[in-house]
């Protein structure tokens, strides 16, 4: 039997004293073989078994590390928000603020001063918030209500009135003038100038004048007849209820007011049946003056009366 003494593992090479001993027993003749070397699946399986396992740390440990140092850090935060919160009482953060929205733009009308108007013409915007001004001197009574007498010759009546929209977004009130000749065959031929002068519109509210102009063009319709007394279209034939229109800007408006709010404050109040039931909030009166108005006068046997001609919004009310 040999002496050989056995490995200390399968996954241990033969030692020295091992190899003599076998040495010894080959050159006897009896030796019982090479001692084996282990295989590598031998010396696997052993390394698994001699290697120490690494413990696993519970999952729970990280949560706790997780509210420990959310605990440890809670005070500091609290700080800090201390700290932030003083600096912005202070000023010393600046905060950053979205640009307030534009104002919105205010109504369309012009100062409270006299000035030129696009088209011709001068606005009265020295006269706002005066009560009873009126460009022409008028005559007692051209405001009233009632209308004139057929026997005072020539008359001027408002056709239309109302608020037009223009592209630029101001928008003008417009004015339709409406001349009649009762009790006369004869022609009415007016300067298409009105003497020079223009015509003047003056709008009154309960506190004064609103809006008002003199100087103002006529727009005489291209179907007016021109006189044959005077040069080619230097007059114009209003009889039998010819007229023209009066365009009055938003420059002639005084601050705060707009054409469309004044143009529907002209409208006097109806009941269903669109029968008037009182004055209008606001009072329009147009007035002219043409020489040619006066000499008709004239003829009839009437005073001339300057050659003055008004006309106004306000209506007879019902009668109960």
């Amino acid at each position: 039997m040999s002496s050989l003494p056995p490995a200390q593992g399968p996954d241990e090479s033969p030692s020295d004293e091992q190899w003599e001993a076998f040495l010894r027993d080959a050159m006897a003749g009896g030796g019982a073989g090479a001692p084996k070397e282990a295989s590598a699946r031998d010396r696997l399986a052993a390394a698994r078994v001699r290697r120490p396992r690494r413990p696993r740390r519970p999952r729970s440990g990280t949560a706790r590390s997780a509210t420990a140092w959310l605990a440890a850090a809670a005070p500091w935060t609290a700080v800090a928000a201390v700290i932030v919160f003083g600096a912005f009482q202070m000023g010393l953060i600046p905060i950053p603020r979205s640009s307030p929205p534009a104002p919105a733009a205010g109504p369309a009308s012009g100062p409270a001063e006299a000035v030129s108007l696009p088209g011709g013409g001068t606005s009265d915007g020295d006269q706002c918030g005066t009560k009873g001004y009126h460009h022409f001197p008028l005559p007692a009574g051209a405001t009233d209500a009632e209308p004139p007498s057929p026997a005072s010759g020539p008359q001027l009546s408002l056709s239309h009135y109302g608020y037009a929209a223009d592209p630029g977004g101001e928008g003008d009130i417009v004015i339709g003038l409406r001349f009649t000749t009762p009790g006369t065959k004869k022609p009415l031929r007016v300067s298409r100038t009105l003497g020079g002068e223009g015509a003047a519109v003056e709008i009154e509210g309960p506190d004064g004048l609103v809006a008002g102009a003199h100087g103002l063009p006529v727009i005489w319709p291209s179907a007016a007849r021109a006189g044959a007394s005077g040069a080619s279209g230097a007059s114009v034939d209003v009889s039998d209820g010819g007229g023209g229109e009066i365009v009055v800007p938003a420059a002639a408006l005084c601050p705060g007011h707009d054409g469309d709010s004044v143009a529907r404050s002209l409208v006097p109040p109806a009941d269903s049946t669109g029968t008037v039931t009182g004055p209008p909030p606001y009072r329009l009166v147009v007035s002219l003056r043409d020489p040619a108005v006066g000499t008709l006068r004239t003829t009839l046997g009437l005073p001339a009366g300057g050659g003055l001609l008004s006309a106004v919004n306000l209506v007879p009310a019902a009668r109960s």
